[in-house]
């Protein structure tokens, strides 16, 4: 299942969209994340906000998206993360990461939320909740989705699926 076909699925995200149509770019950026074919819409919207004139053929590895307040961006980042924490390809015993990654974990905690409410929201995945805690939920399968605070030492060593880093312009950058 490609993260297009969960987000238009009843049964998984598509009831979190108030209004599918209207997130028409969102997919667009989805596809071009994963390399999914575009309908002839979504790639003039892709050359629109890109500036690129042939869609990525390979799935890419990180995205800077520059969105404005109330665009889309957390529930997107967080999709994507109940997305690919529910579809691992691990090693057997290996445990895997979603990283969510802000200035503090007070507004990390935001994000995990989000992320609570997608799993619970869907009954499939919710039975793939095996402990959560303010900090972390940890799956069944072998990943956690974990909060971090906004530094390069706490981060390392770890299996990370996908790392979602948000609010970047005010990290400290020392």
């Amino acid at each position: 299942m490609t993260i297009i076909e969960a987000l238009d699925d009843k049964n998984l995200f598509n009831p979190w969209l108030k209004n599918p149509a209207t997130w028409i770019a969102w997919k667009t950026f989805l596809k071009a994340l994963y390399a999914l074919p575009m309908t002839q819409d979504e790639l003039t919207i892709y050359q629109a906000c890109t500036g690129r004139t042939k869609p990525p053929t390979a799935p890419t590895r990180a995205a800077w998206v520059i969105v404005g307040r109330r665009g889309g961006k957390t529930f997107i980042c967080n999709l994507l993360g109940v997305f690919e924490a529910c579809c691992p390809y691990l090693a057997p015993g290996e445990r895997a990461f979603v990283m969510l990654i802000s200035v503090d974990k007070m507004q990390t905690g935001v994000s995990l939320g989000y992320i609570s409410g997608l799993l619970h929201g869907v009954p499939m995945l919710a039975a793939m909740i095996e402990r959560e805690t303010s900090e972390r939920i940890d799956l069944t399968n072998g990943v956690s989705i974990m909060v971090k605070a906004q530094d390069f030492r706490t981060v390392r060593g770890f299996t990370i699926v996908v790392a979602t880093l948000d609010e970047t312009a005010f990290w400290k950058d020392d």
